[in-house]
C-alpha cells in the first residue's frame, strides 16, 4: 500500500518489516498535502476516529468514510445559533441508529482535531467542508501515530474528555431545534433568546483560565485514579485465569497470576478483536459494556480450552517472563550492561511496537530507503535509550531503580507518573506503556504488566478504561 499523493513517505510492512511515515504540514494546494491523502490510506490501520471539528457541511469527507469502512466514530461539533453542523448531517447520524457512530454538540468549541487512532493525528484549521479540504488556505500538521508523544496524547484525550463532559448528545429534540433555527437563518431572521432556552441543550460557560501547574495536578490525579481502578481489574482477571481449572496445559503452574492475566489479554486482543489489520476493540466495547462479566467468562472459556498458545504466549510466560523478572531485580539493575538491557527491550511488547513505528532518524538509522527489521529497530532504539540521560542527568538504570525500588511499593504509581513527566527523570522512548509493562514484569504479583494493548483488550471486554498511546 503506497501513498497516492506527494511528500509523504510510507514503507510497506512485510513480515518483520515496518512502516515509516513522518510528520507533515497539511496545507492543501500550497504544498500538495491534502487531508484526503490520509483517508485514502488510513482505513486498514485506523481502529476508531475521534473528531473535534467545529463546523461540518459534508458527510463524505469523514463521516461516510468511517461508516463505509466500519470504523467507530465519535464526533464533536459546535453548538450555536449559527447551526455549525448542517442539519442533514445530524439527521444522518440519527438515521443510522448506531452506538459506534456518535455525534455530540458543544458550546464554545472551535477546535479542528481528528485522530485516526493507530494511524495518526491532525491538528489544524480545516473544518469538515469541501472548501476547507480543497480550496481554502488552511494550515495544520499531521502526526503519524509513532510521533504522538505521551504528553501530546494526554492533552488530546483531555480535550475530548472536556468536550464530552460538556456536550449535548444528539437527539430528535436537538435536531428539531437545529432545523427550526436553520429555517430562520434561511429567511434572514435574527437569533432570538428562544434558541438558548431549549431544554435540549447542556449549557456550558466555557473554559476557565487554568495555570499549567493546576492542569498537571489534575492530570496526575486522573492518571492515578485510573491506574488504581484498572490495577484491581487486572489483579482480579489474573486470579481468575490462573486458577487450575482455567489455566491451559501449556502454561507452567508457577507462572505469576498477573503475568497469566496479561497473556490472556494479549491472546484475546490479537485473536478475537481483529478484522484484518484493525482491532475492533471499540466495537466490542459497545457490545460488552453492559455486561463485562459475561464477556470475560466467555473469553476465559475460550482461553482454557486452547490446545496450544495462539501467538507464543507460552514462550512469554514460561521463558521470557522469568528472564525479565530476574533481570529487573535491584541487584541485576546495578550490574546491568547494554546487552542485558537490549535483551530486556526485546522482551517488552510495547518497546518492540514503538521501535517498529518510530522514525529511522529518531534512532540514528539511515533514511536512504533501507528497510529495517524489527530486531534492527529495537537494537537502534535500545542503544539510543541506553546512551541517553534525562535533563536531571539520570540514565536508564537510575530511572528503573527509582521507579521500582525508590520508595515504598504502595507509592510506585506516583513514581511512575514522575518518571514520564518530570524532566529530571524522563528519557525519550520510555513512555507510560513501556514503563508500565516493565513494572509488571518486574513485580507481576503486585502490579500486573500493562501497556496500550492491555487497555485495548480490557476495553474490548466492556471495561471503561482509557486507551493511551502504545
Amino acid at each position: 500500500m503506497g501513498w497516492a499523493y506527494p511528500r509523504f513517505r510510507l514503507r510497506c510492512r512485510k513480515a518483520n518489516q515496518i512502516d515509516e511515515i513522518t510528520m507533515q504540514l497539511m496545507m492543501g494546494g500550497i504544498n500538495g498535502n491534502y487531508l484526503t491523502n490520509i483517508t485514502l490510506n488510513a482505513a486498514a490501520e485506523t481502529q476508531e476516529v475521534l473528531a473535534a471539528v467545529a463546523y461540518a457541511t459534508e458527510m463524505d469527507l469523514l463521516f461516510d468514510w468511517c461508516w463505509n469502512n466500519g470504523i467507530p466514530l465519535k464526533y464533536y461539533g459546535r453548538l450555536d445559533e449559527g447551526v455549525a453542523v448542517k442539519p442533514s448531517i445530524l439527521s444522518s447520524f440519527l438515521a443510522r441508529k448506531s452506538a459506534r457512530f456518535q455525534c455530540r454538540l458543544v458550546q464554545h468549541h472551535h477546535a479542528k482535531v481528528i485522530w485516526w487512532r493507530e494511524y495518526g493525528l491532525y491538528i489544524g484549521s480545516a473544518n469538515l467542508s469541501a472548501s476547507a479540504w480543497y480550496k481554502n488556505v488552511e494550515a495544520g500538521c499531521f502526526f503519524p501515530e509513532a510521533e504522538i508523544t505521551d504528553e501530546m496524547a494526554e492533552d488530546i484525550l483531555e480535550l475530548f474528555a472536556v468536550l464530552d463532559r460538556n456536550s449535548t448528545p444528539l437527539t430528535d429534540e436537538l435536531l428539531a431545534v437545529m432545523l427550526k433555527r436553520a429555517k430562520q437563518i434561511a429567511s434572514s431572521e435574527p437569533p432570538s433568546d428562544e434558541f438558548w432556552k431549549s431544554p435540549s441543550f447542556n449549557k456550558w460557560s466555557g473554559l476557565v483560565q487554568t495555570g499549567k501547574k493546576k492542569a498537571n495536578d489534575r492530570r496526575r490525579e486522573a492518571f492515578l485514579e485510573e491506574w488504581h481502578s484498572t490495577l484491581q481489574q487486572l489483579r482480579d482477571i489474573g486470579n481468575l485465569v490462573s486458577k487450575p481449572e482455567n489455566r491451559p496445559s501449556w502454561i507452567d503452574a508457577n507462572a505469576p497470576a498477573g503475568a497469566q492475566g496479561d497473556q490472556f489479554l494479549h491472546a484475546h486482543y490479537y485473536q478475537r478483536t481483529f478484522d484484518g489489520r484493525r482491532a475492533l476493540y471499540a466495537d466490542h466495547f459497545e457490545q460488552n459494556k453492559r455486561n463485562p462479566d459475561a464477556a470475560l467468562a466467555d473469553a476465559i472459556n475460550w482461553w482454557r480450552n486452547l490446545p496450544k498458545a495462539p501467538s507464543e504466549e507460552d514462550v512469554m510466560l514460561n521463558s521470557t517472563a522469568p528472564m525479565l523478572r530476574e533481570a529487573l531485580t535491584a541487584e541485576a539493575i546495578d550490574d546491568m550492561d547494554y546487552e542485558a538491557f537490549r535483551e530486556i527491550c526485546m522482551g517488552i511488547h510495547s518497546i518492540k511496537d514503538y521501535a517498529r513505528r518510530v522514525a529511522n532518524k529518531a534512532v540514528g538509522l539511515r533514511e536512504d530507503g533501507t528497510t529495517y527489521t524489527i530486531p534492527e529497530k529495537v537494537d537502534a532504539l535500545s542503544m539510543r535509550i541506553w546512551g541517553d540521560k534525562s535533563a536531571g542527568g539520570n540514565d536508564v538504570k537510575q530511572l528503573l531503580k527509582f521507579i521500582l525500588y525508590g520508595g515504598p511499593e504502595a507509592q510506585l504509581p506516583e513514581r511512575l507518573w514522575t518518571a514520564f513527566h518530570d524532566p529530571k527523570w524522563k528519557i525519550e522512548g520510555l513512555g507510560v506503556s513501556a514503563l508500565g509493562e516493565l513494572v509488571g514484569w518486574a513485580l507481576p504479583d503486585r502490579f500486573p504488566p500493562r501497556n496500550g494493548r492491555t487497555s485495548k483488550s480490557l476495553k474490548s471486554l466492556g471495561y471503561d478504561v482509557t486507551v493511551h498511546v502504545g
